[in-house]
């Protein structure tokens, strides 16, 4: 080592141990480095310290180093801008030489830092406190899978005392007001099934559950439905029961009527009926349904007695799947990874880094290997649950959970929902019916018309949709098929009726092997003991409906589907010079209203073909003051049409939701019309169809900001760091440490588990100061209006805090003055005034 050769201790070993990670060193001792004359203290003669270094390090060089390498002239230690080293070449050098044992460097630079092993056993300390279980399963092919805790970590959530505030336990009905969140959802508040919704509330330490009888403080009798909030109320859906009730009823039936729970005053155990004894005994534990031909609901709620005096906290999540590249460079080792938001947290927090959770990654499973484990435990905690504590309560609680919609981008929503890619199939959309018999008739009137969801005559007119029962018994049926061994019949059908179950597809191809009878008994006894094994996991996830639950996401559909189809079929008809023009037009681009903090014209003009989505979003608010000098007046109705359109796609909130979907459903219509116009072909692109389901997505879901994965696609960057270091002991396992290890490692999350208080919750009293530099450039003379201010302070200032969103500065537009009298100016510069009481 060549620090052994100029003086360092050479008994220090390479790696060294424990005990060590406190050593330090004077760094006037380290005088290689330092770049000064000096002597070392206690040296007869002074040391030309270049020469030293080169010699020493010449020695253990493969090849000879010129020697103009270290001739460089000597500069003071305080000139350096390379200190303590002498010059870049220097540090570049060592860097690249001896970085396996970087740690020999520390003492000489007086840096601090706790040795390796130190730093390991910490977290593994920190693991066991969590208490972050790593679950291990091979998946049906035999390969490892591994996969956190749903449950551990809606625990750890829960019990954290700044996000468990935060959530919403109980879907909320709007009642005609803003639909911003999760949990105004419709699935949330009317579509979850009787076992899955939710299932109790606490009303003055009472524990009232739905489907069993309750008496009002007013003594009327009531059997609770529904459970859900209204403002800052919650209420009961109830039925009126007399000898029978329905059970099978919506949320919007005319038989149930709300009642606060605050009326609720006797629970179910507690009915007495006068000298009849009690309720629970005469009706003999069961409430029979108007229909006869429904079974009886028993009593009391099997949640009563699986909670065992415990509140229940209804907790849905939602699930996240994406392929991604598991290095930086994103050009190989492709896996697929597993993350989900708690639903139950307003978008400003789910949207946080910190509240992605990550799940499970495998570069060698296929998706619906991994989802298999996944699955069984969500299964489980919408059946029996698990215990937590809630910081709120200061109690443990039980949580149930269920996957409120499954998040993801077209193909592997194909994947999840054993429909095949739409482009090269029959049956293009997991949603709808979309069917031709043949890739020929794609081109006919008949399914273009399907295509575009409209009649003969042109009137609004979609598809039957699909179910997915009835894709759980299609799937059912091609196993039936394939394993008598006809593979012609198998692919024939697939195609035909759109359906392909990648896993049971590969027992199909096992059981069509005439040569393979050990393999095909194997499958035999599999299907005998366990068929759901030879099947996608998520056809028997409870609370699923892959046909409806799959949200349309707006990054890849509309970003990165209709608006860069669009945007490159403009930039293509460009010549020459007016890409130069062009790129002169979005430099000079004024981007103080955009939220941005610069534009990459270059890159704009000529990577228009591989931009993300933050870029198109660029192109559409940019596009009116920089496309349209450019486009004819096809062109330009055609953008306006793009333009209006993705104001409704990125509202956030919706005030009236009928009245919303009504006006996107227009727009979206108007789009096609001029899209086709331009260009026929663009109805080829499933994408365009996708966006008709967009609607049906907001209605069940929310604002489409709501399911966008962005957040997700943010994220992977965390995966792609932590799965690069270990292939010996499996990716899964390694990047499943490393990423929860991020966040017990990093001492600002640590702080607050995963919550900054003062970016999730800024002063709502607006205008404030933003703490910025102001440029000499923006710097001008007190106005002479200040002169009225003798005993004042008067400072410029750079920017103002205006709203949530919103800032001001110099060269900004606004509204001013009162109601009547607004005009709109131009902010010259901002100025503080200070007293010795308060600021204005």
């Amino acid at each position: 080592m060549v620090f052994d050769a100029i003086g360092l201790d050479p008994e220090v070993s390479d790696n060294g141990s424990a005990d060590e990670f406190l050593t330090f060193r004077d760094i006037n001792h380290g005088t290689p480095f330092n770049g000064t004359n000096e002597p070392v203290e206690g040296a007869n003669e002074e040391i030309d310290w270049d020469d030293y270094l080169f010699e020493a390090v010449n020695q253990l060089a493969d090849e000879a180093i010129p020697t103009d390498f270290m001739k460089k002239p000597v500069q003071s230690s305080e000139n350096m801008s390379w200190y303590p080293f002498k010059s870049k070449e220097v540090c570049q050098y060592l860097y690249m030489a001896w970085s396996p044992s970087v740690s020999r460097i520390w003492p000489i630079v007086g840096v601090r830092l706790p040795h390796w092993t130190t730093l390991q056993h910490a977290r593994e300390e920190i693991w066991s406190m969590l208490k972050l279980e790593l679950r291990q399963k091979k998946s049906v092919w035999k390969q490892e899978c591994y996969a956190l805790s749903v449950g551990q970590i809606l625990g750890h959530e829960l019990s954290n005392p700044y996000v468990c505030p935060l959530l919403d336990f109980y879907p909320e009905d709007p009642r005609g007001g803003e639909i911003y969140k999760c949990s105004q959802s419709q699935k949330w508040l009317q579509e979850l099934g009787p076992a899955l919704r939710v299932q109790m509330i606490e009303v003055e330490n009472k524990h009232f559950y739905i489907f069993e009888p309750a008496l009002t403080k007013s003594g009327a009798m009531v059997v609770p439905v529904f459970l859900y909030k209204s403002g800052l109320d919650m209420y009961a859906r109830c039925a009126l029961p007399q000898i029978r009730m329905p059970l099978g009823v919506s949320f919007a039936s005319d038989g149930l009527v709300d009642v606060s729970v605050l009326e609720l005053g006797q629970t179910y155990p507690e009915i007495i009926m006068g000298n009849h004894g009690t309720l629970a005994d005469l009706c003999g534990q069961r409430i029979l349904d108007t229909n006869d031909e429904r079974p009886a609901h028993q009593l009391p709620n099997p949640w009563r007695t699986k909670a065992y005096g415990k509140v229940i906290r209804h907790m849905p999540i939602n699930l996240y799947a994406n392929d991604t590249s598991g290095n930086v460079s994103k050009q190989w080792n492709r896996h697929i990874l597993f993350y989900f938001t708690l639903a139950g947290l307003p978008p400003k927090m789910s949207n946080m880094q910190h509240n992605c959770h990550f799940l499970s990654t495998s570069n060698e499973a296929g998706v619906l290997e991994i989802g298999k484990q996944i699955v069984d435990e969500i299964n489980m905690l919408a059946t029996d649950g698990c215990v937590a504590h809630d910081a709120s309560m200061g109690c443990d609680v039980l949580i149930m959970s269920v996957v409120l919609c499954f998040q993801a981008d077209s193909p592997m929503h194909a994947k999840v929902t054993n429909t095949p890619l739409s482009n090269v199939s029959l049956n293009p959309c997991r949603i709808c019916c979309l069917h031709t018999p043949s890739m020929e008739q794609k081109k006919t009137e008949e399914y273009v018309r399907a295509f575009l969801h409209i009649d003969a005559t042109g009137h609004h007119k979609s598809p039957p949709c699909r179910t997915w029962q009835a894709i759980q018994l299609q799937t059912k049926d091609l196993w039936e098929l394939g394993k008598k061994g006809v593979k012609c019949h198998f692919d024939d059908e697939t195609k035909q009726i759109g359906i392909r179950d990648s896993i049971n597809r590969r027992f199909v191809e096992l059981m069509q092997q005439k040569g393979n009878v050990e393999a095909q008994e194997e499958v035999s006894k599999l299907a005998q003991s366990n068929l759901t094994r030879l099947f996608n996991p998520f056809l028997r996830l409870l609370g699923f409906d892959g046909c409806r639950d799959t949200p349309v996401e707006i990054l890849h559909v509309f970003l990165l589907g209709i608006v860069k189809y669009v945007t490159c079929d403009f930039m293509k008809s460009l010549k020459v010079k007016q890409l130069d023009r062009l790129l002169a037009s979005w430099q000079l681009f004024n981007i103080n209203t955009l939220n941005i903090s610069s534009i990459q014209a270059k890159y704009l003009v000529e990577h228009f073909s591989s931009l993300v989505g933050k870029d198109f979003k660029i192109v559409l608010q940019t596009a009116p003051f920089v496309l349209y000098q450019f486009m004819d007046d096809a062109q330009r109705r055609l953008w306006i049409a793009l333009g209006q359109l993705a104001t409704y796609i990125f509202q956030t909130r919706i005030t009236n939701m009928q009245q919303y979907l009504d006006e996107l459903r227009k727009h979206i219509d108007i789009f096609f019309w001029h899209a086709i116009h331009t260009n026929v072909q663009w109805v080829n692109k499933p994408k365009f169809h996708m966006l008709k389901h967009l609607v049906e997505a907001i209605a069940r879901f929310g604002p489409a900001c709501l399911f966008a994965t962005e957040k997700f696609e943010s994220f992977n960057s965390v995966l792609r760091h932590a799965s690069l270091v270990n292939h010996k002991t499996g990716l899964a396992f390694h990047a499943s440490s490393k990423v929860t290890n991020l966040f017990k490692s990093n001492p600002i999350i640590q702080k607050s588990m995963g919550y900054n208080h003062s970016l999730v919750s800024p002063p709502h009293i607006f205008p404030t100061i933003i703490q910025s530099p102001l440029p000499k450039a923006d710097q001008q003379t007190v106005p002479t209006y200040f002169n009225q201010y003798p005993s004042a302070r008067v400072k410029q200032i750079s920017q103002l805090r205006l709203s949530k969103k919103g800032c001001g500065q110099e060269g900004l537009l606004c509204i001013g003055g009162l109601a009547r009298g607004q005009v709109i100016g131009c902010v010259d510069s901002l100025w503080q005034t200070e007293w010795d009481h308060p600021t204005r």
